[in-house]
């Protein structure tokens, strides 16, 4: 596992279990941490509903991408609608982004591992360049509010199924690579 990946779980485990006051919602640029308030969170997240509600079927909103260091780090949430299992699986893989999904709300199954079949290469502007195609040999596993999936990068993975009307997860993502627009608190 990635020494980013191990010390971001440590962090995220800790920062569940502890509670603290801030006076501050963002101080990063003198020195502090960047916070996101459970109210940003929540506001973002009925955006993300509301996109869905216009007819969208994913909503992925960056709160913020920023320098911390030696790589940079993005937070989303994305709020996907209902799947319904077709017996084919299909998905993305990020070439320069490790990911960490953690559930709100929904239930579904997700694919990860295997391999592409007929793979496809794009470049987009919020997650730089991706993979996609129909996944060969990939594992499915339930995901339920609370869970937590780490996703390496260049790892096939996506949604086998959405059981619930919409699924919404909170996406942390290391970039070394600067491939994401920087997004600080607007």
């Amino acid at each position: 596992m990635h020494q980013f990946i191990r010390k971001f779980v440590l962090i995220f485990l800790l920062g569940s279990i502890t509670s603290v006051s801030v006076v501050q919602a963002d101080d990063h640029d003198s020195g502090g941490s960047t916070i996101m308030t459970k109210e940003e969170v929540e506001s973002t997240l009925a955006q993300g509903l509301a996109n869905l509600a216009e007819g969208r079927t994913v909503s992925d909103i960056v709160m913020r991408h920023i320098d911390v260091g030696e790589e940079y780090m993005g937070v989303s949430v994305v709020q996907r609608s209902k799947v319904e299992d077709n017996g084919v699986e299909t998905g993305i893989a990020h070439t320069d982004l490790d990911e960490i999904y953690y559930v709100i709300s929904g239930q579904g199954t997700m694919v990860t591992g295997g391999e592409f079949i007929d793979k496809q290469t794009s470049n987009s502007a919020l997650l730089g360049p991706m993979e996609r195609g129909e996944i060969r040999g990939g594992i499915l596993q339930a995901v339920n509010p609370g869970d937590i999936a780490i996703i390496p990068k260049g790892m096939p993975h996506g949604w086998h199924e959405i059981t619930t009307d919409t699924i919404s997860y909170i996406i942390f993502r290391g970039d070394p690579n600067e491939v994401m627009q920087i997004k600080a608190e607007e």
